[in-house]
């Protein structure tokens, strides 16, 4: 779990998880608006003849270009994605230490570092928006040229056509309207971006598990935490572990004190004693039972005696 982070599980929870609601509403357009296509084809085919193959080859070009667009939304969709877990990730951090940054007057630089997350961010946003737009440009058009590159061409043709067949063939363009270049478009664009958010979704469910690395053992009434030759890092990546080389023995009684600088690793050896921090080297056994209290208060909403029994009974 320390690979990810808390911008990334709230933006999977709020928008990738969302895709799936999405995507559900226009996946069957997929094969409808084909389907529809090769039925609208037979029928032109049957009232003008070949004509209507060149009204139809437009269709088929604008399928390849959504195709394209789709891989286009994908990459999009990525990009946008690990911006947004970012600007989240950020704005956590800053909401979290706001007390630090204000009694520092560090609110610029923390203001323009954000802003410079949200036009990254919005600068995908406007593209996949574009994208859009031109999607919905081809519903409005895309009709009205395939209706008239059918004409022009069966004109070309010296085919007599007459005003019924022409009323028939102006019907059967504009059932493929909605189906194959409104719905369809959107189809592709929601499938590209479910894709995504599935890979999202599966990359944080296949990370390593932190499973309970140190039992509570029985007191031996000589000792509560025994860290012997002890090596861990957060970010095995990095090459410089955080805790190295500990040896520690906490016995009942006695009271002891941390002392360090900011990046010391404080906070890392009491996550390695809660079992938090898993060792690359040593071990840490824990005799008895160990209570944690955080330097920032956690209260629950109840009285001073229920918070500090947790409920339970004396």
């Amino acid at each position: 779990m320390g690979k990810t982070t808390t911008g990334q599980i709230v933006n999977l929870l709020s928008n990738d998880v969302n895709r799936f609601d999405q995507v559900t509403m226009f996946l069957h357009c997929l094969w409808v608006g084909p389907l529809q296509a090769i039925t609208v084809t037979a029928l032109l085919w049957m009232e003008i003849g070949m004509s209507c193959l060149a009204g139809m080859a437009v269709l088929i070009i604008l399928l390849l270009l959504h195709s394209c667009f789709g891989k286009l939304f994908s990459s999009l969709r990525s990009k946008t994605a690990a911006l947004t877990d970012d600007r989240i990730s950020t704005m956590s951090e800053v909401i979290s230490g706001i007390k630090t940054i204000k009694m520092n007057a560090w609110e610029k630089s923390f203001i323009d570092l954000i802003s410079r997350l949200r036009r990254k961010e919005i600068s995908k946003i406007l593209k996949s928006s574009y994208l859009r737009g031109m999607n919905l440009a081809s519903f409005f058009a895309v009709s009205k040229i395939m209706i008239f590159v059918t004409f022009i061409t069966n004109d070309l043709l010296d085919n007599r056509i007459t005003a019924s067949q022409v009323f028939v063939v102006v019907t059967l363009f504009e059932a493929l309207r909605f189906s194959n270049t409104l719905y369809f478009p959107m189809a592709i664009e929601k499938v590209s971006e479910a894709i995504v958010s599935i890979q999202r979704i599966e990359n944080f469910l296949l990370l390593d598990e932190i499973p309970q690395l140190n039992p509570q053992l029985a007191s031996d009434g000589e000792r509560i935490v025994h860290m012997n030759d002890f090596t861990a890092s957060w970010d095995k990546k990095s090459g410089t572990p955080t805790l190295q080389d500990l040896f520690l023995i906490a016995r009942p009684g006695e009271l002891l004190a941390v002392v360090g600088p900011v990046g010391a690793g404080k906070s890392s050896l009491l996550r390695a004693v809660l079992g938090e921090l898993p060792p690359s080297q040593g071990q840490v056994s824990v005799h008895g039972r160990i209570a944690y209290v955080s330097q920032q208060p956690w209260v629950f909403s109840g009285t001073v005696r229920s918070n500090i029994l947790f409920w339970e009974e004396i």
